[in-house]
């Protein structure tokens, strides 16, 4: 079970989250083209979600963690917001303010809380966030709070193996990698989505056995150690419903 880290520990993954993006203002220079990526893996989810919100009237989002521009820059809604902690940091970067739409509305804050905003939400995107975070559950909980009766949720992280995950939290004692405080198995997300009041309509998995052969033959040193080591990451993905 995914327990909350310390505020220090917290702070450190921050830390390297901003030291991340930093790296990426200065090599972005306005250039929309860097963001591409994020613009067709938002599209691609999108035309996933809209099937599932048939019926919304009005259909609002929000994006938990998108970093300086976020899936939901990209994504066409009535209304859209994006909640982050370097939100202050981000605005201050003219190179992701020029890329960002002028119709997300752009928020400091935590996925901690997300009640706030004093808002409900048809859709709620939670992409490569939920093992940064300093409180899984309670991130998870607030999404449900306030989440429309018959709103979506879709999360997406990586994942590991039974063996990797127990390997990756005893480097968490020594807090080797940084920006990623928690581990998360197929069988624990799963578990912790059902334990917050979650169903998922449909996930999907990266087949581990393909990205482990992918990291070894990547020639970086970083993912071939991961390969051997059997720390590989693969993805997880699920559209969830309130239960």
């Amino acid at each position: 079970m995914a327990q909350k880290v310390s505020n220090e520990r917290w702070g450190k993954a921050q830390a390297y989250e901003r030291g991340f993006w930093s790296v990426q203002a200065g090599r972005s220079a306005g250039q929309s083209s860097r963001f591409q990526w994020y613009k067709e893996r938002a599209e691609r989810i999108w035309s996933q979600a809209k099937p599932l919100l048939d019926g919304e009237t009005k259909i609002s989002v929000l994006e938990i963690g998108p970093g300086p521009v976020g899936l939901v820059n990209y994504i066409e809604a009535d209304e859209r917001h994006a909640l982050d902690p370097l939100e202050n940091y981000y605005r201050s970067q003219v190179d992701f303010v020029k890329i960002r739409s002028k119709g997300v509305s752009y928020h400091q804050g935590t996925g901690e809380d997300i009640s706030g905003l004093n808002r409900t939400f048809s859709f709620v995107i939670i992409d490569n966030v939920l093992d940064h975070v300093k409180d899984p559950q309670q991130v998870l909980r607030e999404i449900h709070k306030n989440l429309k009766p018959r709103g979506i949720m879709f999360v997406s992280l990586n994942i590991y193996t039974q063996f990797g995950a127990r390997l990756r939290n005893l480097m968490e004692v020594a807090e080797i990698d940084r920006g990623h405080p928690f581990n998360f198995t197929q069988d624990s997300i799963m578990s912790t989505l059902q334990r917050c009041g979650f169903e998922a309509l449909f996930s999907e998995t990266e087949d581990y056995r393909t990205q482990k052969r992918k990291y070894r033959k990547s020639g970086q040193m970083r993912e071939i150690l991961k390969s051997c080591l059997g720390v590989t990451d693969f993805r997880f993905s699920a559209f969830c419903r309130k239960a």
